[in-house]
């Protein structure tokens, strides 16, 4: 990834919020979908994207006396044991090929302009009968369930919209991403496709809501210049922290394929 290419900040308090909340939201189901067919112990794994570290612990535990390297471009948050390797780095940077037998990356593609090639380039770094692991969020399904009055419903509503339509995709975000993985996978050469996704409710008050109200805090500057009031996002945060208010969070899609082994 490129500084210049990602709308969020990691780096900043706000920033460890945001991935303490998505270790929180999405480690059980990436953990599953990982150990459902590999990181056995003595692997080569890469961990691309690492935010906090939390999937390339899990993932060192599994392999030891493996290896794993998480890499990313800053450690400001980044907590790993002395056995695995960090690697400050641009994701763009090119990758050893043949090596790994595990690499793993998540909510980090969507984010890339160059997504498509970098599939292809991931899975040229696998070793013969290596697996690759790509998880991301498809954020076109957040709506609201129930709220304490319709009013309520609709600035929530207004606010999510403006900042995946007006904000995120004049970024760069690709909000469908997550649903091109698996084709891209196939297209790339990968065997033993698999996909699954993961659909729940959230409510004011949770790990999902507290999510939603950081990535709305990290973009209040483009919000405000769009001509959303102050009264109107502080409403909206107060709504996050209300039990009365429930709604459709956004799937995560997690794909995989493994390289053949000839």
């Amino acid at each position: 990834m490129t500084t210049t290419e990602y709308l969020l900040d990691s780096t900043t308090d706000l920033g460890a919020e945001q991935l303490d909340c998505l270790s929180e939201l999405l480690d059980p189901a990436s953990q599953q979908f990982i150990s459902e067919v590999t990181a056995l112990p003595g692997q080569r794994c890469l961990d691309i994207g690492s935010g906090n570290g939390s999937m390339a612990r899990w993932i060192a535990e599994r392999v030891r006396p493996g290896e794993v390297t998480a890499v990313d471009l800053t450690d400001s948050y980044l907590r790993v044991p002395s056995d695995v390797t960090v690697r400050l780095a641009d994701v763009n940077e090119q990758l050893p090929r043949g090596l790994f037998d595990v690499i793993h990356t998540r909510l980090l593609l969507m984010h890339l302009s160059r997504r498509r090639q970098l599939v292809g380039e991931l899975a040229n770094a696998l070793a013969p009968g290596g697996w690759l692991f790509i998880g991301d969020q498809v954020f076109s399904e957040l709506r609201v369930v129930s709220a304490a009055s319709e009013a309520d419903a609709e600035l929530f509503t207004s606010v999510i919209e403006a900042t995946i339509n007006q904000v995120g995709r004049p970024g760069g975000i690709n909000y469908e991403w997550g649903r091109q993985i698996d084709a891209e996978l196939t297209r790339a050469g990968l065997i033993n496709v698999d996909s699954t996704e993961i659909t729940s409710t959230g409510r004011g008050g949770s790990t999902a809501a507290r999510l939603l109200s950081n990535y709305i805090r990290q973009v209040t500057g483009p919000l405000l210049a769009l001509g959303l009031g102050e009264d109107e996002l502080d409403r909206f945060h107060a709504l996050t922290a209300d039990p009365r208010l429930r709604f459709w969070f956004f799937s995560f899609i997690c794909s995989r394929g493994q390289k053949p082994l000839t």
